[in-house]
């Protein structure tokens, strides 16, 4: 590439310039001396005869007339005309004074004469003098312009060079590489940062072939671009090898410059794309995979399994959904930390079944697919028993010891009809299959099924919608003090249960949607309305002249567990107004025990405010005196199953007895669940049971029915 150097060249001036600025000061200088004497030999003879005429006037004053006729011819001999040396010989004969006065005029026609030659000497200096100043002024001011145009190329030049200078530095040390190629490839200039790009020195490459540096296959095309030379500008791509193992990717520009006669070469301008196309893999791969796991994404597996669709032709293809059991109680209990940990290590034993070429994706949550080409059912059945297999190894993670199991739903691709989200939706509705047959199990989809799954899908998306539009009400079932007998019994409080207004199927069983808010995380939001509502209730059923009346709310552990549950049940507190002795929150006895080491802090903090916490259905776990001393208790609920028992059984009896009996050695209250007949009231009542709960009493009834169940204090209504 060409390059300027040294300072910037002044002009040169023309030779015939100077030729004719040295004639034309040489005619001036000729004009002048010309005219000069031209005024002196005018002036000169003026001179003369003047003299000779002064002599004649003198000689006439003198009386001596003799010597005119002599004058006269020296008059003559100084260039007078004829008539006046004439004048000088007829004074010569004339009387002294007619001389006098003839001689006298011929000399102040002689002064006239030379006065007239001074004025005109004078004017002839003058225009001489103008002229001359004129024609300097005029060359001067040429020469200044000239002067000024000179400067102004030199420094044109000097900018240009400057300019040029810098590009050439810049270009030198410019990120960019830039690469000049002969027409045979070989390398004719390369900027100071190609060292850097292709691992040499710049005086190395000058001289060698380009595309023998390139990295396998892409020599080729690179060659073929440097053989077709286009016009214009062509995009460059290829990858260079390092010593140490690395490749480095390369792309730029293509510009065929041959006929610029300043390059002449085809230029490569280059620069390192590495750290991009790395980054752009690595968002591609991010973007494709899970996180967490590593494994394929949703995405991913969709794509894969369309794919695998399209090409399958008759082959077998087979898709296994697998969802982890009860996972959930594993995030609420101990944490997300440790539920991820749990994630991971179910994708690498997910990875350990996988055979080679299946895919293995997370598709959210807990949910992992397999994707089985080339197998049918029978194979797909083989896998989940080795899914099942696998993963049931209890995993230690952070000091704890959990037990995994989980659902398997398989489906299969028919021979055709059918898409890659179709496929998904039928092992999605298997896996809810084998969840629904009681967890731990595999369960194949069967078109027979499909609309109940769907079903049980568009109730999830129902409820999603039911907590929006405010679909949800809360109904009230009253606990009973159990007197003795005579005495009549009175309402202590009510539990908030929690219905469904379904704008199209009526009102929806809590036994229909409470499960699926579960699974779907929607028992938080569902709970946290149910607890401002029932606190805002029980202020409401509040009367005066009579004992304060206790709300209890069920409270999941989804709820408990999470993140500002104590601060949210102080708020719910303080905007409602209702005293913290009168909330019980109350909790399952197979939650608490499942979570006790997380569960029973929380517990702690609340009930140190004043609100009482109870276990509801007790006696359905591991019941016990041990734990029951050290949890934050104050209320047992026998559950329903022991109450039905009571009278007519002697072994159900026994077992109420000893729950109701365990609570009274604790100082507990204890409630009795699900009491339909007074025998059962009256056994409860011996059996030393502080409140029973049932539909001896009161089914569940919305808040004024409920309202209308304390007018008749100190009694209750009858059974509504």
């Amino acid at each position: 590439m060409e390059q300027h150097g040294g300072g910037p060249t002044a002009p040169q001036a023309s030779p015939w310039r100077v030729l004719l600025t040295l004639l034309g000061t040489l005619a001036v200088i000729g004009v002048e001396f010309v005219l000069l004497f031209g005024v002196y030999a005018r002036s000169t003879p003026v001179a003369e005869q003047r003299a000779v005429v002064a002599q004649a006037v003198g000689s006439v004053q003198a009386g001596d007339t003799a010597e005119l006729a002599a004058l006269a011819g020296r008059l003559s001999a100084a260039g007078a005309d004829d008539a006046q040396a004439q004048v000088l010989r007829d004074a010569a004969d004339a009387a002294p004074g007619a001389a006098l006065s003839q001689v006298t005029a011929l000399a102040e026609d002689l002064a006239d004469h030379s006065a007239a030659l001074d004025v005109q000497a004078g004017l002839a200096y003058a225009g001489m003098l103008v002229i001359a100043s004129v024609g300097w002024m005029v060359w001067f001011r040429r020469l200044v312009s000239r002067h000024r145009r000179l400067q102004a190329e030199v420094t044109e030049q000097a900018a240009l060079v400057a300019s040029e200078g810098r590009l050439a530095s810049l270009v030198r040390r410019s990120a960019d590489v830039i690469v000049v190629l002969g027409t045979d490839g070989r390398v004719s200039y390369a900027t100071d940062s190609a060292a850097g790009m292709f691992d040499a020195p710049v005086a190395e490459l000058l001289g060698s072939r380009l595309h023998e540096r390139v990295l396998g296959g892409d020599a080729e095309p690179l060659v073929a671009l440097l053989d077709a030379r286009p016009d214009g500008d062509a995009e460059v791509g290829f990858r260079l090898a390092r010593p140490d193992g690395r490749t480095v990717r390369v792309e730029g520009t293509f510009t065929n410059l041959l006929d610029d006669p300043g390059v002449g070469g085809l230029v490569l301008t280059l620069r390192d794309v590495t750290a991009r196309v790395e980054l752009e893999g690595q968002l591609t791969h991010q973007a494709l995979h899970d996180p967490l796991t590593g494994l394929s994404n949703r995405r991913l597996f969709a794509d894969r399994l369309d794919h695998a669709l399209r090409r399958r032709g008759n082959r077998e293809l087979t898709v296994l959904l697998c969802d982890l059991d009860d996972f959930k109680d594993v995030n609420d209990r101990l944490g997300h930390a440790v539920g991820d940990q749990l994630l991971v290590e179910v994708a690498t034993r997910l990875r350990t079944v996988a055979r080679e070429g299946d895919t293995v994706a997370r598709l959210g949550g807990d949910e992992f697919a397999l994707l089985l080409e080339d197998t049918g059912l029978d194979g797909a059945r083989e896998v989940a028993d080795r899914v099942h297999e696998w993963l049931a190894a209890p995993v230690l993670v952070d000091g704890h010891t959990i037990a995994v199991s989980a659902s398997v739903g398989l489906a299969d691709a028919p021979a055709e009809g059918v898409t890659g989200e179709e496929l998904l939706q039928h092992v999605d509705v298997a896996m809810y299959l084998a969840k629904d047959g009681g967890k731990h199990g595999t369960a194949v989809y069967e078109p027979c099924l499909h609309s109940a799954a769907l079903e049980r899908l568009q109730l999830r998306a129902d409820l999603e919608r039911a907590l929006v539009e405010g679909e949800l009400v809360l109904h009230f079932q009253p606990t009973i003090t159990l007197a003795d007998d005579g005495a009549v019994p009175t309402v202590h409080g009510f539990e908030a249960l929690v219905r469904w207004q379904h704008p199209e199927r009526g009102l929806v069983p809590p036994v229909h949607f409470v499960p699926l808010a579960e699974e779907s995380g929607l028992i938080v939001p569902m709970g946290t309305w149910v607890l401002q509502e029932a606190c805002r209730a029980a202020v409401t059923l509040q009367l005066p002249g009579r004992p304060p009346i206790a709300m209890s709310v069920n409270v999941a552990v989804a709820q408990l567990t999470a993140p500002g549950f104590v601060q949210l049940v102080a708020d719910a507190l303080a905007d409602s107004g209702l005293a913290p002795q009168q909330l019980v929150l109350e909790i399952t006895e197979t939650s608490l025990l499942a979570g006790a080491d997380v569960v029973a802090p929380l517990l702690g903090q609340l009930r140190a405010t004043g609100i009482r916490i109870a276990i509801d259905d007790f006696g359905t776990g591991y019941s016990s005196l041990s734990y029951l001393r050290d949890l934050p208790v104050d209320v047992l609920k026998v559950d329903k199953s022991f109450v039905d028992h009571v009278v007519g059984d002697e072994q159900g009896a026994s077992l109420a007895e000893a729950i109701i009996a365990m609570g009274q050695s604790l100082h507990l209250t204890t409630v009795a669940e699900g009491v339909e007949g007074p025998e059962q009231a009256a056994w409860l009542t011996a059996a030393g049971a502080t409140y029973g709960q049932g539909y001896l009493w009161s089914k569940p009834v919305p808040l004024v029915e409920a309202a209308a169940l304390l007018a008749p204090a100190p009694g209750v209504a009858v059974q509504v």
